[in-house]
């Protein structure tokens, strides 16, 4: 679909009534199937996310700056990491790129998802396990966030499958913040270290429930 959208990217932070339109909006994306015609015009697009991985790697030379909490885990990250190929498959829309600057504030429609580059099937948990770091680094405690994916449809419904997808996420930003910064993105590594650390904590703090 091609429409003109008129208004900014939302606002995340705290203090925003925007991540509540997102949510309901991920609500309404993974409560049902993804209709025929979405489903076959993603099937000649495999999901990026089934091969997200960083945690193995990291186990066989431990970064001298990871977090000693993380450290002393590395075996039990690369382990759950591991599971997730198995649960990556799934028949619910997946946006498969949830930033705020893929998304547009219309003043007319509210909040609507753009850029579906990356759109495929997949599990629900997918693009609001995706989005949960992006709320960190906007203001939200990692507390809070948690309590949210714990509670919300699209990632309450398989808990197991969440914590998998943020684990091999969160690997795949550790591992890449620690390669050499690629000509032309300057502040690239800088920010994958930024929320590598958002998604870890969240993911803390599932593994400890």
């Amino acid at each position: 679909m091609i429409a003109h959208l008129d208004g900014p990217h939302p606002d995340l932070s705290p203090d925003s009534a925007d991540p509540g339109q997102i949510w309901a909006l991920l609500d309404k994306l993974a409560s049902s199937p993804a209709p025929p015609p979405y489903t076959t015009a993603v099937a000649g697009t495999p999901s990026g996310a089934a091969r997200l991985h960083g945690w193995a790697e990291l186990l066989t030379a431990p970064p001298g700056d990871l977090d000693p909490g993380i450290r002393d885990r590395l075996h039990e990250l690369a382990e759950l990491e591991a599971t997730w190929p198995g649960l990556a498959h799934g028949d619910r829309i997946v946006h498969g790129d949830l930033r705020a600057d893929n998304m547009v504030r219309d003043h007319h429609r509210g909040v609507t998802f753009v850029d579906w580059a990356h759109a495929t099937t997949g599990p629900a948990c997918i693009d609001a396990a995706s989005l949960a770091p992006q709320l960190i680094l906007a203001g939200h405690t990692p507390q809070k966030i948690a309590r949210l994916l714990d509670e919300h449809p699209a990632t309450a419904t398989d808990p197991r499958a969440t914590t998998a997808f943020l684990a091999a996420l969160t690997g795949h930003w550790h591992r890449n913040a620690r390669k050499p910064a690629p000509s032309g993105a300057p502040g690239l590594r800088a920010y994958q270290h930024r929320v590598a650390t958002a998604g870890t904590a969240l993911l803390t703090l599932r593994m400890n429930n």
